[in-house]
This record gives C-alpha cells, structure tokens and sequence, in this order.
C-alpha cells in the first residue's frame, strides 16, 4: 500500500517544504528519534527509549522492572486534567464545558449520565452494529458461520462510542468493569454470549452498585461459560470460577482466602449454569440453577458458615460475604485509583475511596464522588501513560473533533488498535488489560505509535485520514511558522507547550521549510506542513499521559 499523506488541498511536490522527503526520512527510526529526542516531553519516556536504535520490535510487551514516570511538563489546567482523566481524549467542546460549568458540576453531570442525551449515538450503533442488539438464542442461529462479524461488530460498537459518545465518564466506568470481569469474546460460543453479557452486567451496572454488578456477573452465562461453571457439579467441582471471584473480582490475590476457601466457594457455586443449543426449553443463553448438580451439605467461607440446604442461595451468600469484606472495598479502590490518578496511588487516596465504597454498601457514583474529592485527583498530572484506546480515540477526538464515522466502518481503526495490542474484549486471560506503565511504554509500543502518527506502518496507512481531518479548521489561519506550532499545538494538545519544546517545533519547519520563523508564508504551505506537526504533537508525551 503506498503511504499517504492527510491533507485538505492537494500537496505540490516543487514547494518549498517537501513534507514528503521528511516523512520519508522519519521512516526510519533513529531518524526519528532524532527529531523526538530533541524534547517534546520525553524525559518521562526517555527509560523506555533504550535500544530504540535497532529495527525488529514488536508490538506491546512488558518491561522488567520499568522506572516510574517523572513528568516535567508545563503544568496543564486542572480542567484539562480532570477531563483527560475521566474519558476518551480531550474534546474541546468537553473542555469549553468543563470550564465553563466547573469542575464539580461537570463530574456530577457525567455521573447523571441517563440525563445526557445519547439517543442518537445508540440509534447508530443499532443500525451499524445490530449483532451488539441480539440474544443468545439470536445469535446463535447463524453460529459459528457469524462469530467473526459479531466480534467485529462488538468491538467497533465499543470503539464507536468511546470516541463519539457524550457520556464519557460512563464508557470509561464501562471499560473499567469490561476489563475487572474480562472475558474474551472469542471463546467457544463466546460470541453469542458476550453482547448480552456487555449490556446487561456491564453497561447495566456501570455506574451502579457493585453487589448488584458482582451478581449479573455471576449470573452471567458468557461468565459462567468461560471460567466454567456451567460443569461445576457436586460430583466434580470446577475451581475455577471460584478462584477467579475472590482473586480478580473482590478480595484480590492477596485478600486474605485460602485455597481451602476456593474449594468451598466452588461448592456453593455448584449447579450454577446455562442452557445450551438444543435445551428444551429453547432458551439457549440464559442462566438455570440445576439442583441435582448441587452440593447441599454445609460449608465454610472465610470463616461464615453456609448452612446445609441453601440450594441456590448458597452462591448468593458467598456474593454477600465478598461485596462486603474490607478486601474487597480496598482492592476496587485502589483498581480505581490506579485507573484514574497513577500507577502507585497514595495510601491515603486508596483509604478514602475505600471507606466510600464500604459506608455506601458499594454505590459506585459515591466511591467515584470520593475519588474525585481527593487532591491526588486534581492536584497531580501526567503520572500515566495512555493505553492504546484512549490513545487512539484521544488522536481522533483531539485532529478531528466533528467529524463523522468512517466509510470504511471503522475497519482500518480496528487494525490499529488490533495493532498497539487493545482491542475491547480481546485479551484472552481473566485478569484483563494491564493497566500500569511497564506494559504499553516500551519500545515496541511507542514506536508503533509514532509509525501510527506518521502513517507510515500497515495497517496504519490512513487510518486517521479516514476521519477526514480538517487542518485549515486547525490551523485557524496560521501563516507563518510560529503561529503554526502555536496554533495547532493550542487546537491539539489543548495544554501548554515548554519553550524548549516550541523551539524543536519551529526549528525543525525553519530548517525544512528555507523561511524564517514570522515569515509569511505561500498560501497552501501552512496545510502541508500541518500534518507533520500534528503527527508530532500527538506523538509527544504532552499528548501521552494524563
């Protein structure tokens, strides 16, 4: 596939900026390095630099032992960092709004978020994407012949509103639980079990309660089917949906149970499990209790005795018990804290969150209220690195805020996401995607980014291009060098740049171009040299953390 350029008026190859040859010349990586190395914010990076210099990477991989970030760039408003932490990318609509109706009345208005009118986002993605709509006993009518469009079909919905919709603090609440109780969707009968599983555990309860989120998940037949419960029989218990309960959805791996407690949770989970093709019922999909497969006798569950007899509600005690043990309260708090202010929280921070969840029996608006109160929140930036969805939505939202779903319906965003290693709903372990530093600030990881920004690597080529970006809306008029860097670093990273760092910028288009800094420029010079710039900006650690 040959390499294209974004761009709003057809570039003249005689002009005196070539941003071609440029671009050419960043293909290769210690070029490029070259140019990025010179500031832009790096020195928080600069660890996950190491060895840049060779060629062959591969995409995301773990870092042993990765230092922890040291930002020292200018400091952004508190709007700025509240609004990068709490959705999807920076939107400036988002931001004119967040300061105009301040800080707290902004997050209590994204908390409300069924009075934020979605409507016509939802009537889009049911129109697109109608397999995201569908019942199991739906879908699997056309299983497995269906299994790859309903895959991509639950992505691409998933995607979609993460970067159009207004209720962004919900899809990133949504993202959080999607990710605290993974399944991957490909998974045996996975896809016809996952959509209803994203609406109604997931989404259902968001922005929730969490016991309430805790028992549609282990109601959940997608749940039950991939960490296989639904052959938990009295005769042959099936450990693993236990374990997974205490390590990964509640108490967490050092959380105080017993391998003895795993066994006598999987127990009190015996004969909880799903209809299958072909059920009399016709209800293929849905839960069922199935007594003969229980196991009745009396258990013991971190120290509570289940009494022998309790058939069904044996499980529901066990969801009693882990929704509200201590454990539980601090491993969601600091889950939480973790995604929304840095990789190694504050004790403090973690112990306020904590206390909310618990003294309002898990209400998940006021564990976030508590969150959000919290200095760490607002007084801290840039202590995380962005993961490669809201990296990629945060591109879109920031270089194309008005712009509309692609004709190609989203595919080549789907590759580039496959490609930086986060496609929702497809990692494939139980404990979910990373969410530290270490994982995704490696050199594999960046360097595919900046191929990305310069759309310079398949299946990169165009991706942002199909978002139609409009660079003269960006540039606002800009003519000359300056106000270019000025301009489009203000309408894309919406934060201020460090002196040093607008000098990179305005030497490199000084040395590229042959024109002085306050020249005016020829007109249709701006629009070409706006692309390298962006790529630049959005390739930078000002764009990269939060």
């Amino acid at each position: 596939m040959t390499t294209r350029l974004p761009k709003t008026k057809q570039m003249d190859d005689a002009a005196p900026m070539d941003l071609r040859s440029l671009l050419d010349s960043l293909h290769s990586r210690r070029d490029f390095l070259k140019v990025m190395a010179l500031g832009l914010g790096y020195t928080a990076l600069a660890p996950a630099l190491h060895g840049c210099g060779s060629d062959g990477d591969s995409g995301s991989g773990v870092i042993n032992n990765p230092p922890p970030l040291q930002p020292s760039l200018p400091a952004a408003s508190v709007e700025y960092t509240v609004l990068k932490r709490t959705s999807f990318g920076v939107h400036r609509d988002a931001l004119s709004a967040i300061q105009s109706m301040g800080i707290d009345a902004y997050l209590e208005n994204q908390l409300d978020y069924l009075a934020i009118d979605d409507g016509d986002l939802e009537a889009t993605i049911q129109t697109l994407f109608p397999a995201t709509m569908q019942t199991p006993a739906q879908l699997i009518g056309g299983f497995p012949a269906n299994a790859s469009d309903v895959a991509r079909q639950m992505i691409a919905a998933a995607q979609y509103r993460q970067i159009f919709s207004q209720r962004q603090l919900y899809e990133v609440m949504v993202e959080f639980w999607s990710n605290h109780f993974n399944i991957h969707l490909v998974n045996g009968l996975g896809p016809t079990l996952k959509p209803e599983d994203d609406r109604l555990v997931i989404r259902a309860h968001a922005l929730g309660n969490f016991r309430d989120l805790l028992g549609a998940s282990a109601h959940s037949p997608s749940m039950l089917f991939y960490l296989d419960n639904f052959f938990n029989l009295a005769s042959a218990p099936n450990e693993n949906y236990a374990r997974e309960l205490m390590e990964l959805h509640t108490l967490g791996v050092n959380g105080g149970y017993t391998e003895g407690d795993v066994k006598e949770v999987a127990r009190c989970f015996t004969g909880w499990s799903i209809r299958f093709p072909g059920d009399p019922s016709g209800d293929y999909g849905t839960f069922v209790y199935v007594p003969t497969a229980h196991d009745n006798d009396a258990k013991s569950v971190l120290g509570n005795t289940i009494a022998a007899g309790g058939g069904e509600n044996d499980g529901e005690q066990v969801l009693d018990i882990l929704a509200s043990h201590p454990s539980t309260a601090r491993f969601i708090a600091t889950k939480l804290c973790r995604r929304f202010i840095s990789d190694t929280p504050d004790t403090s921070t973690i112990d306020a969150v904590a206390s909310a969840f618990t003294t309002s029996n898990g209400d998940i608006k006021t564990t976030l209220r508590a969150l959000f109160a919290a200095s760490a929140f607002r007084d801290t930036a840039d202590l995380k690195f962005c993961r490669p969805a809201e990296y990629l939505t945060g591109a879109i939202r920031a270089l194309a805020p008005d712009t509309a779903y692609p004709t190609d319906d989203g595919l080549l965003f789907f590759y580039a996401q496959s490609t930086l290693g986060q496609l929702p709903f497809y990692w494939p372990t139980p404990d979910g995607y990373p969410d530290t530093q270490g994982y995704w600030a490696n050199t594999g990881g960046l360097l595919n980014r900046w191929r990305l920004s310069f759309l310079s690597y398949a299946p990169f080529v165009q991706v942002i291009d199909v978002f139609q970006i409009d660079y003269a809306n960006l540039l606002s008029g800009a003519d000359t060098i300056a106000a270019i860097v000025d301009t489009l670093a203000d309408s894309i990273l919406m934060r201020p740049l460090s002196s040093e760092d607008r000098a990179v910028l305005v030497n490199w288009l000084v040395t590229e171009s042959g024109s002085g800094e306050n020249d005016v420029l020829a007109p249709g010079i701006a629009e070409q040299a706006a692309p390298g710039v962006a790529a630049v900006l959005i390739s930078s650690a000002y764009f990269q953390l939060r």
